[in-house]
């Protein structure tokens, strides 16, 4: 069994995790919970919440279900009423959690304990529209009852009420629904299906009506019926509704959107959103990149100078954990300068190679381009472009980020990253950004770790550049912990500040003038490369 804590303290990558399986985007941060149509997007979790963990994956996965198998552009033209619209959104959870099901089977357990767990003690919801709302409530209890039957006594208790109130409503719904499991492959279908049980409704509304009943009476025949039809059959022709009861019909079929019960997608994204805290969550940077402009040239020709320097030592060391020698043994290849040793019975003749070790590391450089930062910019880019060109020479994939980005007017927060070089591209040599806002170290270090995450490097290093104390040292010292756990080895230079002393000791130096930025680096590689030796 997984440690739920630790589950949740590590949600951004596990979040990632799911989102690459799944081919979508997520993304943590802000206070809401939703999805529009390309991402799925979760607020700040408090990560001491064990009780979340499976309210999370359940959204995760009923969600994906939608970005991945739901024509939005079809229910867009289809612009439904808000009724048809609840309608369809109860058979098109159904359709896509079990599409998504038989695509990744681990989610079907989660599925069934995310409906056991929301419907297993289900009222009907009668505010706003009446009594009606229950055959809204049937409806859903029965299509849920199709994947987990242990609903059956919730489902025929409410069906119960349904038939009492409204007499003959089931028996012209439970076909389409029917028809639904079997006949329903696409958003389409879902709506159409949608369609025809809001015109059941219609129908059986004009069916019960005083003047309807009344003409049914006068011109009804005496018939034979057969008793396998059932007592449904003489519900449906029994009496009429009561004033009351049209009206609260009438209501549920002109309903607008806020007076009809919640989704479930919407119950689980309340849930979310009451668990929102800011101060003591955890959240995940968004890429909003601010201006970049090339190095000039003196700078060009200073980062050359120091990127020559750095990548002399460190092809020294990068040799140092590569090369091995070969020693000679009783296997492996003929060496024939050792046939002699037959003559003494010395049977040593093959050379063997020793077990080689290579680099194998990816890097990633995190500069601060916070308010403080502004006029060391570019000798701060200078440094981090002079050391990224060295590393990449060395055969190390190097990305560079520059945090924060602009400014999140939506979150209203500088939770954000502005994207210099990436993994596998070229280093160049736009990387001088403006500077401005925050210290987001926490959100920008998960969201590192998420990119670095699906890298096929084995080392995975990152080296923290900042002047100043991080706008939340609680979470940023929850996400080097995080860091930690998954194998991430993590690097600090503080610019006068010793506040990166504290987050990380033992792994990040202080210095006092931009003039040491680059041999404090490459003082912090050498023992990184010396730990891979």
């Amino acid at each position: 069994m997984h440690d739920s804590r630790a589950v949740m303290r590590s949600l951004p990558l596990v979040a990632s995790i799911l989102g690459r399986r799944y081919g979508i985007q997520v993304q943590i941060g802000g206070t809401e919970a939703y999805t529009d149509g390309k991402t799925i997007h979760l607020p700040s979790l408090p990560v001491e919440d064990n009780n979340l963990l499976p309210l999370v994956r359940g959204y995760l996965d009923h969600e994906a279900g939608h970005v991945r198998e739901t024509d939005f552009d079809v229910l867009r033209e289809a612009t439904l009423t808000p009724l048809e619209m609840h309608i369809w959104n109860i058979i098109e959870d159904w359709r896509i959690e079990n599409k998504l099901a038989s695509i990744f089977p681990g989610c079907r357990q989660n599925f069934d304990w995310l409906i056991t767990h929301l419907f297993g003690s289900a009222t009907p919801d009668v505010s706003a529209t009446g009594d009606a709302s229950c055959i809204l409530n049937w409806m859903l209890l029965t299509v849920r009852c199709w994947d987990v039957p242990a609903l059956s006594t919730e489902r025929d208790t409410i069906a119960s009420m349904v038939d009492a109130g409204f007499p003959g409503v089931r028996q012209r719904i439970a076909p389409l629904l029917n028809k639904v499991r079997t006949d329903c492959d696409a958003t389409a279908d879902a709506i159409r299906h949608a369609r025809m049980i809001v015109q059941a409704l219609r129908k059986q509304v004009a069916h019960s009506s005083p003047s309807a009943n009344t003409q049914r009476k006068t011109t009804k025949k005496t018939t034979v019926r057969d008793p396998s039809d059932g007592p449904a059959a003489v519900e449906e022709d029994s009496g009429y509704y009561t004033p009351e009861r049209i009206r609260a019909m009438e209501s549920l079929l002109e309903a607008s959107e806020d007076t009809l019960p919640k989704t479930m997608g919407a119950v689980l994204a309340e849930a979310l959103q009451q668990a929102n805290s800011p101060s003591w969550s955890t959240a995940v940077a968004v890429e909003q990149p601010r201006l970049a402009y090339p190095l000039d040239a003196d700078a060009i020709a200073q980062a050359r100078a120091t990127s020559m320097a750095l990548k002399t030592r460190l092809h020294g060391l990068v040799q140092s954990a590569v090369v091995t020698r070969c020693a000679t043994g009783r296997r492996g290849r003929l060496d024939p300068s050792r046939l002699h040793r037959l003559s003494v019975s010395d049977g040593r003749l093959f050379r063997q190679r020793g077990e080689r070790h290579g680099i194998n590391t990816a890097a990633h450089i995190l500069l601060d381009s916070s308010g403080s930062m502004s006029g060391c910019m570019t000798l701060a880019s200078t440094a981090c472009h002079a050391t990224a060109s060295a590393l990449a020479a060395c055969g190390v994939n190097v990305g560079l980020t520059a945090f924060p980005g602009h400014y999140l007017t939506a979150q209203a927060n500088w939770a954000s990253v502005s994207p210099l070089i990436r993994h596998g591209q070229r280093v160049h040599s736009k990387v001088n950004v403006t500077s401005g806002g925050g210290t987001p170290l926490a959100e920008s270090l998960w969201w590192t770790m998420q990119t670095m995450l699906p890298l096929p490097e084995s080392r995975k290093l990152i080296l923290i550049i900042t002047d100043g104390d991080p706008d939340s040292g609680v979470q940023a010292e929850e996400a080097l912990v995080g860091a930690a756990r998954a194998g991430f080895e993590v690097y600090g230079i503080g610019i006068i500040s010793t506040a990166i002393l504290s987050l990380l000791p033992g792994n990040s130096l202080v210095i006092s003038s931009m003039g040491e930025l680059a041999p404090a680096m490459f003082t912090l590689l050498q023992k990184a490369m010396l730990r891979c030796a």
